[in-house]
């Protein structure tokens, strides 16, 4: 089995610190203890608690974002791709919800905070990759409105995960319409 880098073993111990007890309350001493290493150690690979939120927060949007662009590249038509984007968005916040039921607002919100950019610039990657799947087949004004409302859309269902099977078919249904809707034929119109 290989062996877990250093900087993942603090950033892992961070990540359930902030989960067990939320931003507000953890500190660097707690992430000390998980991580079960030395001080200079965990300071080397997180610098601050403000830095390890970051740093958490933006491993997991990397994560959730290599899977939303391998799970599109592997799908094969344009409401397949759609889907997939926005599954691996919601299973980001499924985790979380299910990681930290009581914190998992907080901890978004503490790394927005600290950094401004991070979910944006997360966001906007997703929306150039569902712009990209309905580019095909779709005007590209057209593509560009139906991913940002598929990412409103999505974005609304993660407000409450309590039954995140119930989130995902609702996910799947409306993406469906979404897209069916952006790739459909414009109307002629009426003179």
């Amino acid at each position: 089995m290989p062996k877990v880098p250093a900087s993942q073993v603090v950033l892992d111990a961070a990540y359930r610190c902030f989960c067990r007890s939320g931003y507000r309350r953890t500190t660097v001493s707690d992430i000390v203890e998980e991580a079960q290493m030395s001080r200079p150690t965990v300071y080397k690979y997180i610098g601050s608690k403000e830095e390890a939120i970051v740093e958490v927060v933006q491993s997991r949007l990397d994560q959730a974002g290599a899977a939303a662009r391998a799970a599109a590249e592997s799908a094969d038509t344009p409401e397949e791709k759609v889907l997939a984007v926005l599954m691996a968005k919601l299973e980001v916040a499924i985790e979380l919800w299910r990681d930290s039921p009581a914190h998992a607002g907080e901890l978004l919100s503490a790394a927005t905070a600290q950094a401004p950019g991070l979910v944006t610039d997360y966001t906007e990657r997703l929306a150039e990759l569902l712009a990209a799947a309905l580019a095909d087949v779709a005007p590209a004004d057209t593509a560009k409105q139906a991913a940002a409302v598929l990412l409103t859309f999505t974005c609304g269902l993660e407000e409450d995960l309590r039954d995140a099977d119930a989130v995902r078919r609702e996910l799947r249904a409306g993406a469906q319409m979404i897209t069916r809707g952006a790739l459909a034929r414009p109307l002629p119109s009426r003179a």
